[in-house]
């Protein structure tokens, strides 16, 4: 309570003191500061992004303090924050011919070269700012890591983030870094032991159970998310993103009712989240529930007019309950608020079909292809549309194009093989089966989709009793 307390009457005085700050600069009143106040009055405005007012407080400061290091510091950073790292650095290197041993002016120093993309020199300066930071080395390593990360640089991040670890092993902020690091570097195992150590030594942190909920999620341990998001809500059952995070768990566990009750208590939590209603309405669609999944996509729709994903979800809909022309309303819109969406596009190719429309099914189609080269059902489904106009080489043909996304692919192997044989091209016909089966056996049936007599040829026939001689075929 005496923390709170001290807390709320130091931020009120720092309120009084940037009240006089800005009635200075607007009544030209003059007023003393001492640099610890210039120190929070530029970070005040640093914080906020107004470079020109942290400026002028500098300004002030060092008319005020003329040999103030510190504020020669806050200058440069200021310039460094605000984008102009030369300028930034010229200030820097005046300085270090005065504070030959300041690890503030080589600890900027390297932040400003790593904002530059000069990493090997930041480095430099970082080893200068570690020499001599006698007082406290472990809150200089931590900034450096802090630098790197900013720059994206995680895995000199983690290096000077063990060091600060290993000589504060219980420091929170250490452990909280190298669980985020290791989680950009993609190593998930050392990031979940990093939250679970976190975890060891606060757990009670809804933060640090989603986080490792997340990590569960990526690794498609969806119980195990599951369970870490149900920790942090028991912690605080008013963390929506948790309740999010778990219903996405549900719904990739195929437990819908559950997904839907807690999509639904997220959108309580937070009524104007998107995705949330988005999703609802993509739960209903997989318990079929078309009539309730339209309803969720269009109260989507009221909060953001421009979300893509809900137009074609009533779209989707549509085209389950055969309604084409509805559907081709909807998924038009979505593609119109999306045009580079190769789902939008695949199904507007499905949907003029349905609608006889073969020329808007062709272009649909093509326009998927070029989107997602590797969509093998898109490829399928242009060569099929050919093949109905009468064009068997050009349903050949377009395969042939895909193949180089597509050759592990046992539908496309199947249907180059079907088509191949329609054409009169049995040995080539051979080939491709032979690949489709070492793909997937059991598949091998959708040729009659194409082709009845497929089967029925004895160089097929050896090929399946080879590879199953057990069967009967």
């Amino acid at each position: 309570m005496e923390k709170e307390q001290d807390s709320f009457l130091e931020d009120k005085e720092f309120q009084e003191t940037l009240r006089r700050f800005e009635d200075m600069l607007r009544f030209k009143r003059p007023s003393f500061f001492d640099v610890y106040d210039f120190e929070r009055i530029i970070d005040h405005y640093l914080d906020g992004n107004h470079f020109s007012t942290a400026i002028e407080a500098v300004t002030q400061g060092v008319r005020q303090h003329p040999g103030s290091t510190t504020l020669l510091i806050k200058e440069a950073q200021v310039y460094a924050e605000k984008g102009e790292s030369q300028k930034a650095l010229d200030l820097v290197h005046s300085l270090e011919i005065q504070e030959k041993t300041n690890p503030e002016v080589y600890l900027l120093k390297g932040m400003i070269l790593n904002q530059m993309g000069k990493t090997g020199m930041a480095e430099r300066a970082f080893t200068k700012a570690i020499e001599y930071s006698y007082d406290n080395p472990v809150e200089t390593l931590y900034d450096i890591a802090l630098s790197y990360e900013y720059v994206n640089q995680f895995r000199l991040a983690v290096r000077y983030l063990e060091e600060a670890h290993r000589k504060k092993p219980d420091r929170l902020s250490f452990i909280s870094e190298l669980a985020y690091c290791y989680d950009r570097l993609h190593d998930i195992e050392k990031s979940a032991e990093y939250y679970e150590a976190y975890l060891d030594l606060d757990p009670y942190s809804e933060n640090a159970w989603t986080s490792l909920g997340l990590l569960y999620f990526k690794k498609e341990n969806f119980r195990k998310a599951v369970e870490c998001y149900d920790f942090a809500i028991a912690i605080n059952e008013g963390y929506a993103a948790a309740v999010f995070y778990k219903a996405n768990a549900l719904a990739n566990l195929e437990d819908h009712e559950n997904a839907v009750k807690c999509y639904k208590d997220c959108i309580m939590l937070e009524p104007e989240n998107v995705l949330a209603h988005c999703y609802l309405g993509e739960t209903y669609e997989k318990l079929e529930d078309y009539r309730v999944a339209i309803e969720w996509y269009e109260k989507t729709i009221q909060i953001d007019p421009s979300f893509s994903e809900a137009w074609y979800g009533i779209a989707v809909c549509y085209l389950f309950r055969k309604l084409y022309k509805d559907a081709l309303h909807y998924v038009k819109k979505a593609i119109s608020l999306d045009e580079e969406n190769p789902d939008f596009w695949f199904s507007l190719g499905n949907i003029h079909d349905h609608l006889n429309d073969v020329k808007g099914a062709v272009g649909a189609y093509t326009r998927a292809t070029e989107l997602d080269p590797y969509d093998d059902e898109a490829w399928i489904s242009l060569a099929r549309m050919q093949y109905k106009q009468g064009h068997l080489e050009r349903a050949i043909g377009i395969l042939r194009d895909s193949y180089s996304h597509t050759f592990d692919i046992e539908t496309v192997n199947y249907s180059l093989s079907a088509y191949y044989y329609l054409a009169g091209d049995l040995d080539q016909a051979v080939k491709f089966f032979k690949k489709g089966v070492t793909l997937n056996y059991p598949a091998h049936t959708i040729v009659e989709q194409i082709s009845m007599d497929l089967l029925k040829e004895k160089r097929i026939r050896e090929i399946l009793s080879k590879d199953h001689p057990s069967k009967n075929v």
